[in-house]
């Protein structure tokens, strides 16, 4: 909008008149969630990656020492570790020991996995609420807890529509004794309790795994933070934009040019995901144990997740590959290029690839001229050359030679194409529901499947209240 690009022209203007860490003084006085864009290498050797336990060494035999990212999610109880690194190991030194037979108990199949187990989800915006979705989608029973206000997300409609799907909402003022005791009342038969509240702020609402295991020994409370527990950001505000910058994510994907915005929230999205794999962790270690237990993750931590293989170092190791401004791919073999209709992506790193797509473009001689393709980069002569080749031809032409000498390929489309493409409606991943005011809409299905206990979502997003009667 007009007013947006005025506002942005005016704040360029205003931040070019200062250097950064004067800035960055001045937001952090304000209290205005803030931070530096900074390197990958950087950040993985900060002082908060080390007090999140991010950073692991192990030795190897060859290489020496190698730095390899830490468990994202903690789980205080029955903590996971990086033991040791990947060795060959012959298959009669593995020790099978067989596991005794147990008859296999009788299911409804119509039962999802997590059926029978109620969370409790005090999330907002997306990392909060994602984790508790994908605990929805798979069968639990999720009630969406919100204050008198609510989730301060629901500005954004749809998407706290699509980050909210599966859930029946109540609405609890917890700074109240009469709120705060209906929600106790609540936890006395929930499993699992969820929240993306601010560093001490779960204490001093009086809602911490101390307070709450007194009432159910068996709950498991996970706990969302921006930068963890410890070390000098832990009480900041953490924001998916702040995690892009200060991980080098940016850096990386902008390359020698302007660091790069990534539109899609991947830091909230994976600390989302990692909250419902370390819960349902949980869930299997208080199989063994019958305790609850508190665990947690960071987006801070899935900064450094996101990018397990350009972080893990050795003295010697090739530098990761970075992106440029309007980055199509990291090499000639393995990026996107314009058809005469459309974009393809093209993927044909892997062993006879490059010959079989020499051959399905009708360019055996490319293998001559170019003997390392591997090498070559995606702005590089056999990138052009590919580009020259693609240009004018039909892109459902282009699939099929490729698909033909089995290349893998596909057509790049764009966001609202998602819907009605043919394969992912061919593999149920839309469908279509209900949601107030907008009528009939379409998302997404499923995010896995299982064949004898399928998931799904029982109900839209909430809206603000909805089922608070009923639930109480």
């Amino acid at each position: 909008a007009p007013g947006n690009q005025m506002a942005i022209a005016r704040l360029d203007a205003c931040f070019a008149e200062r250097p950064r860490h004067e800035w960055l003084e001045i937001l952090h006085a304000a209290g205005v969630p803030s931070g530096p864009v900074g390197e990958r290498d950087a950040y993985f050797a900060s002082e908060q990656v080390a007090a999140n336990a991010m950073r692991v060494e192990l030795h190897h035999p060859e290489l020496g020492t190698v730095v390899v990212p830490g468990v994202s999610s903690k789980l205080t109880e029955t903590p996971g570790a990086v033991r040791t690194l990947m060795v060959d190991t012959p298959l009669d030194d593995v020790g099978w020991a067989p596991r005794p037979s147990a008859p296999i108990p009788a299911m409804v199949p119509t039962e999802a996995p997590l059926a029978g187990i109620r969370v409790l989800d005090l999330g907002v915006v997306i990392a909060g609420p994602f984790g508790p979705t994908i605990l929805a989608n798979y069968g639990a029973d999720v009630i969406k807890v919100e204050p008198p206000e609510g989730d301060s997300f629901r500005t954004s409609a749809l998407g706290f529509a699509g980050w909210n799907r599966g859930k029946r909402g109540v609405v609890l003022d917890l700074k109240t004794p009469e709120g705060l005791a209906t929600f106790y009342e609540m936890v006395r038969t929930a499993d699992v309790v969820m929240d993306n509240y601010r560093l001490g702020v779960c204490e001093r609402l009086k809602i911490d795994h101390a307070t709450l295991s007194a009432i159910n020994p068996r709950i498991i409370t996970c706990s969302v933070l921006g930068y963890g527990k410890e070390g000098p950001l832990a009480p900041d505000p953490g924001f998916d934009p702040l995690l892009q910058a200060l991980s080098g994510m940016m850096a990386a994907q902008g390359g020698d040019g302007e660091p790069v915005f990534h539109t899609l929230p991947v830091n909230d999205e994976a600390t989302g995901l990692q909250a419902a794999f370390a819960v349902v962790t949980a869930l299997n270690a208080r199989e063994r144990t019958g305790r609850g237990q508190h665990l947690w993750t960071s987006l801070a931590n899935q900064g450094v997740l996101c990018q397990s293989g350009e972080l893990t170092w050795f003295e010697g190791r090739p530098p990761a590959p970075v992106g440029y401004r309007d980055c199509a791919g990291t090499s000639a073999l393995e990026g996107l290029y314009p058809c005469a209709d459309g974009w393809v992506a093209i993927a044909a790193t892997g062993p006879g690839r490059f010959e079989a797509l020499c051959e399905a473009l009708g360019e055996p001689r490319w293998r001559e001229q170019w003997p390392d393709p591997g090498a070559e980069p995606r702005t590089g002569g056999l990138a052009e050359a590919i580009a020259a080749k693609l240009a004018g031809v039909e892109r459902d032409e282009v699939l099929a030679a490729l698909h033909g000498r089995g290349v893998p390929a596909v057509a790049a489309v764009t966001r609202d194409q998602t819907t009605t493409d043919p394969w992912l409606h061919a593999n149920g991943f839309w469908e279509e529901y209900e949601l107030a005011p907008y009528g009939t809409v379409a998302g997404v299905r499923s995010y896995a499947g299982f064949s004898r206990t399928p998931g799904g979502f029982r109900y839209p997003a909430p809206q603000l209240g909805e089922h608070t009667e009923e639930v109480l």
